[in-house]
């Protein structure tokens, strides 16, 4: 299949670039889709611009669906949005589907269980951490490994089911840039202990959070804020590795989350703990601990807590 489309750009943490494929190619591809049971959802093809192949999944999107035009096809082609490209797909059918092997599971360390100081943890921007690092400390199974860090990132109508974990893993691992020292930005935050990945923090610039934008009330209800300022950052989720929980990981993070921000030119930096569990989006204590205050409390068990730098 062959058509012409225009490079548009959709702004996340960083710019998201697609090139939307027309209305009746997209009919098209649904139907061969529906016969070889992907249904309407995440669409794997081969994609052609110029001399560059590459292998993606389409994305589907109010009846249509966006082809995903990655920075190494866009950069060198000299591509940005409002440009015209000539876009060659070729579909592969399903194959038979077979029963997935159960995931390896790593063994749980079995160490000390005493709290931990800052001295002991070495916390670096995921950029200069490797991927398989950050994997290691999602896992293979619960919330962590369905989400992805991508609850807050979230555009309309996709969901954890709709995605599926290795689409949200990808986006993880791109919005990261792990591996890449020289990488502008990244969105969040990696702890070692004893050579050992065992921590991770989300810190990025609030404005990139789709989902927090325009689904959650807990950091806007009795507050006048811009939503789009992006001096503005948020802390939104906290993951310690099974094996090294409760030992004080996640509280340091919250600290060198604080620093982290300030040190990238924030004005300021928020967090949204609950009072009931805590879970990914961590406890009061953890923020006060790092210096936050709160600023607002919508409900019985979430509150805002700020630094302003």
């Amino acid at each position: 299949m062959e058509f012409l489309g225009e490079v548009i750009e959709w702004r996340g943490p960083a710019p998201y670039y697609f090139v939307p494929v027309p209305e009746e190619e997209s009919a098209a591809l649904r139907e061969v889709a529906l016969a070889t049971s992907y249904g309407w959802g995440m669409l794997p093809i081969h994609a052609r611009i110029g001399s560059a192949e590459w292998k993606t999944s389409l994305w589907p999107k109010d009846g249509r669906y966006l082809l995903p035009l990655k920075d190494a096809v866009r950069k060198p082609a000299g591509l940005d949005a409002g440009d015209e490209v000539e876009v060659r797909l070729t579909f592969e059918a399903a194959p038979p589907k077979q029963k997935r092997p159960a995931p390896k599971r790593t063994p749980l360390p079995t160490g000390s269980r005493e709290p931990v100081t800052d001295d002991q943890l070495t916390i670096v921007p995921a950029n200069e951490a490797a991927w398989e690092d950050l994997q290691a400390v999602f896992g293979a199974g619960g919330d962590t490994g369905r989400c992805w860090c991508q609850r807050f990132r979230m555009l309309p109508k996709e969901s954890w089911a709709s995605e599926g974990p290795e689409e949200l893993a990808a986006r993880l691992r791109d919005q990261t840039a792990c591996g890449d020292r020289e990488a502008p930005a990244t969105t969040g935050l990696v702890a070692y202990l004893d050579g050992e990945p065992v921590g991770w923090c989300a810190v990025a610039p609030r404005a990139g959070h789709a989902r927090l934008l325009r689904d959650y009330r807990v950091p806007w209800l009795g507050r006048d804020e811009d939503k789009t300022d992006p001096a503005v950052w948020a802390v939104t989720c906290f993951v310690t590795r099974p094996g090294y929980r409760r030992r004080g990981i996640s509280r340091a993070l919250a600290r060198a989350a604080a620093d982290h921000a300030r040190d990238r030119g924030a004005r300021a930096v928020e967090g949204y703990p609950d009072f009931v569990d805590g879970g990914s989006v961590g406890t009061p204590s953890m923020f006060t601990a790092a210096g936050f205050t709160e600023v607002s409390r919508p409900g019985r068990r979430r509150a805002v807590l700020r630094i302003d730098f």
